[in-house]
């Protein structure tokens, strides 16, 4: 999926966006530093407080409840800071004594009356709630910051000795700060102060940092909608050009497709991509050419060779006509090698030539059993002339789509090979059979000396004709198989040769999509 250019670029952009974001998120400290200023002014009021208390604990005499109108009187005046959130209990009655309570103080605040409105307010009415990315990052934001602030609840029970700090997160985004700190007289500690604070994250979150992440969130869309731009603008001309490639390849020409390979909107771009575009053009016309030439210099060769090897075929055979015994068998030498060569380079043509269709010529469906019915027909004379048997088993009306000629000429230079090892009294077996598992599977089996082990991977070589127990077939040029071979792989197929266990020979197989 990463493999492509376009998605690792894209990739890269989202890693750096996501990258960018969690930095963000993970350096915002302006909540903790609010944090902690709240925990320091707790820390200095609490002090104050106690220090404001502790007379009225060194007083002696006084009962509980003269006590607790002493603290009253001074804890309820209106200039001290924060004496809402304060509360101050006896550690020494049981059960303990609430000396004060400024979330529920004895004196309370006059009541107000207020008409209501018809229409509630806007703040009043519900939202529907959609999907809210500022949402999704405070609350990522908030699990983070739980991590490095929120502590364990303290343990009224320790207030008597040491001072104790909490913070707790009862509600979603509400923070609960506060202090117990004990009120010592004269080393004892005779009451406890508890003074509390609270903090709203969410609230101090995205009100101070809404407008910076949209700045944030615009940025990063800028750079992924440009940066796919840019990706594409890459990524997609070579994708097209490698598409291209790709489907002209598998077409069943190779000229067309080296001729329909120009793409117009390529040729006028300067960047990279034009330049490797122009490259791939003057690649593919040196193919042609090479192409064109290597056709040239095989049928040139051919023509320029074969005309005086004709003549020295027919000189010989007049001076055999007319030699004594002893230079009849020299020009009988001179002859036979003539032929011997006449037949290579006649083999070296079909080569070239069988190349040539490979890559140019039109492929057609066609009845490959009636093909290999017809080639069985024509080589029975000849099995018979030669005192072999040849047996078939061909399963009726497989089709195939490639090039009849040239899939019959491998099925002849088969039948050939075998039918000349097969040995005197010997047999050849041929057999076509499909499957939906192998595909397309003929066989060619004789009777003669087999390949050896060492050589099944050389037979199929240029000019190799060796073959266990033969010095080799007189006339071979070694070129029946390489030219197999090609014709078989050129079908997206596969030749192979391997032991014949029922006839000892060898075993020739083609396998074809």
């Amino acid at each position: 999926m990463f493999r492509g250019i376009l998605s690792k670029i894209l990739g890269l952009l989202v890693m750096f966006n996501l990258a960018l974001w969690a930095f963000v998120i993970a350096t915002e400290d302006a909540a903790l530093v609010e944090i902690r200023s709240k925990k320091d002014r707790l820390f200095e009021r609490s002090n104050f407080y106690v220090k404001l208390l502790q007379p009225i604990f060194q007083q002696d005499g006084l009962s509980e409840f003269d006590r607790r109108l002493a603290i009253e009187a001074v804890l309820l005046d209106r200039t001290l800071a924060d004496a809402d959130r304060l509360k101050v209990s006896s550690l020494l009655a049981d059960p303990h004594i609430t000396y004060f309570d400024g979330a529920n103080p004895r004196v309370s605040t006059p009541i107000e009356m207020q008409p209501l409105p018809d229409t509630p307010e806007p703040d009043q009415i519900p939202r529907e709630t959609g999907l809210d990315p500022f949402e999704k990052l405070f609350v990522l934001y908030k699990r983070l910051f739980d991590l490095q602030i929120v502590t364990e609840p303290y343990e009224p029970e320790r207030a008597r000795f040491t001072r104790q700090f909490q913070l707790l997160n009862p509600v979603t985004d509400l923070y609960e700060l506060s202090y117990l700190v004990p009120i010592r007289v004269n080393g004892p500690a005779h009451a406890v102060l508890e003074l509390s604070d609270s903090y709203h994250l969410r609230e101090a979150y995205l009100g101070k940092n809404k407008s910076r992440l949209m700045v944030l969130a615009g940025l990063s869309g800028i750079t992924i909608v440009f940066g796919a731009l840019l990706a594409i603008s890459i990524a997609m001309p070579i994708r097209r050009l490698s598409r291209r490639l790709n489907r002209r390849l598998k077409a069943e020409t190779l000229v067309e497709q080296l001729a329909g390979f120009e793409i117009e909107a390529f040729e006028t771009r300067r960047d990279e991509v034009g330049r490797l575009y122009r490259n791939l053009s003057r690649l593919h016309q040196q193919i042609i050419t090479l192409f064109h030439d290597k056709e040239r210099f095989a049928a040139d060769v051919s023509h320029e060779l074969k005309n005086p090897i004709a003549s020295i075929i027919a000189n010989t055979q007049n001076a055999i006509a007319q030699a004594d015994t002893a230079e009849r068998e020299k020009f009988a030498a001179i002859q036979n090698q003539a032929v011997r060569m006449n037949k290579l380079i006649s083999e070296i043509s079909e080569a070239a030539i069988v190349d040539h269709d490979l890559v140019a010529a039109k492929r057609e469906r066609f009845n490959f059993s009636a093909t290999i019915g017809e080639l069985i027909g024509f080589f029975e004379p000849t099995a018979t002339e030669a005192q072999l048997r040849l047996t078939f088993n061909i399963q009726n009306h497989i089709h195939v789509t490639g090039l009849p000629d040239r899939l019959a000429r491998v099925v002849i230079n088969l039948v050939e090979n075998a039918l000349s090892f097969a040995g005197p009294q010997g047999q050849v077996h041929i057999t076509l059979a499909k499957t939906w598992r192998q595909g397309l599977v003929v066989t060619v089996a004789d009777t003669g000396p087999g390949v050896a082990l060492a050589d099944r991977s050389k037979i199929f070589d240029r000019f190799y004709s060796a073959r266990e127990g033969q010095d080799g077939r007189e006339g071979n040029s070694g070129l029946g198989l390489y030219i197999c071979k090609q014709i078989v792989e050129a079908h997206d197929g596969s030749l192979t040769v391997t032991q014949c266990p029922q006839l000892g020979g060898a075993l020739f197989e083609i396998t074809l999509p």
